[in-house]
């Protein structure tokens, strides 16, 4: 964050904190606590916190952008560096560190494989529903026991009710 950005965070939590005392120094201060971090997830920390108080302080900020980072790297995979880096320990982790830091910024790694052309919105569900037809029934393990009682409730009431009409086979006698 330059120090540009510092005077405008600190803007936006006295505009969030209107009772916090900000001052002509509080920026410079900031700056050197948060200096290191992007404005975009101070921002953020900034509304969260301001969501559960009336203060906050820079330690705040910094505690709730570790959290953000950490949960961000929980969700995306961290690509893995150049093989040709493989022979050089020192050049294939400081890729590593590289990657694992873009991910944590908020940059998401791109799908090595998408669906359709780029830029192609996947159709909706309704039409992809509809395209592959209605569900097939689980297969009876999967059943839970009074629906396989029931189907053979049922099956059992259909070959009871089935017409008396059909001619016997040869040697079997007429019911």
């Amino acid at each position: 964050m330059t120090p540009t950005e510092t005077v405008a965070l600190t803007r936006y939590v006295k505009a969030c904190c209107p009772q916090q005392q900000i001052d002509d120094y509080t920026p410079d201060a900031w700056f050197d606590l948060l200096g290191d971090l992007s404005l975009a997830d101070c921002l953020a920390a900034v509304r969260e916190v301001c969501k559960r108080q009336p203060f906050i302080a820079p330690a705040e900020i910094r505690t709730e952008v570790r959290r953000v980072r950490r949960e961000r790297l929980a969700r995306e995979i961290v690509p893995a560096p150049p093989s040709e880096l493989t022979d050089e320990p020192g050049r294939y982790q400081a890729a590593l560190q590289a990657g694992v830091k873009r991910v944590a910024d908020g940059f998401r790694v791109p799908q090595a494989i998408t669906s359709g052309l780029p830029g192609e919105m996947p159709p909706p569900a309704a039409e992809v529903r509809k395209a592959l037809g209605p569900a097939l029934p689980p297969p009876e393990r999967l059943l839970p026991p009074e629906e396989i009682a029931r189907r053979q409730a049922a099956e059992s009431r259909a070959a009871r009710s089935a017409p008396a009409n059909i001619e016997p086979e040869e040697g079997e006698p007429a019911a």
